[in-house]
């Protein structure tokens, strides 16, 4: 694996600033680059990983980390949601947990396949936080971080064969988020870690 060229001109010459990158010799290379990653999609299609599962679904979640008054604090409350504000054509639902110390993590995630060109996932996260359900939990705090990233959930039908050659495919490359269940940073990690012991256990005995 090389990491880190950089001067590389758009048709492949390389620039005055051109830099080359860092070799990074393994008997094993484990892709985790997240949802739709470059090298997973050229290994899917050198390898035929997705030859035998169905087409993968994705999603894009927006999360928000707010900070609430310490009065209003209540550790381990845990709320799921499905729906409002979006219509019955476009699914996504939402999350929220109490954590640490004041803080209330909040995501709501649509779904990619929705219908409609003018929708806005951003806007109806907004949207989403004055339910009162919902603004119960926020009121009197302040947003202090927020991201957004794309999520696979096409679910055990969807998710390709796993090794190639020299390698494997885990986390959100090989798309194990566990919709119905909202696990997504368990089964991120966990094949990480299979994976990892699988080729110690390899590499020990020579193979």
């Amino acid at each position: 694996v090389v990491a880190g060229v950089f001067g590389i001109a758009k048709d492949g010459t390389k620039k005055p600033d051109y830099q080359p990158g860092m070799e990074l010799h393994g008997k094993y290379t484990f892709i985790a680059e997240g949802v739709r990653g470059s090298l997973a999609k050229v290994l899917q299609e050198r390898f035929q990983l997705c030859a035998n599962c169905e087409p993968q679904k994705f999603g894009v979640g927006i999360k928000e980390l707010w900070e609430i008054p310490a009065d209003k604090h209540r550790p381990g409350t845990v709320l799921h949601t499905v729906g409002w504000p979006l219509d019955d054509k476009t699914g996504g639902g939402s999350f929220l947990y109490r954590l640490g110390e004041n803080y209330v993590s909040v995501c709501y995630v649509v779904h990619l396949n929705y219908k409609n060109p003018y929708l806005s996932p951003f806007d109806l996260f907004q949207q989403h936080k004055t339910h009162p359900e919902i603004s119960q939990h926020l009121e009197g705090g302040k947003r202090i971080a927020y991201g957004a990233r794309a999520i696979t959930e096409g679910g055990y039908q969807s998710v390709p064969q796993l090794s190639f050659p020299g390698g494997a495919l885990i986390g959100c490359s090989a798309g194990f988020v566990n919709v119905p269940r909202i696990k997504g940073s368990h089964n991120a990690l966990l094949p990480g870690m299979m994976a990892a012991e699988a080729a110690f256990e390899a590499l020990a005995a020579g193979r």
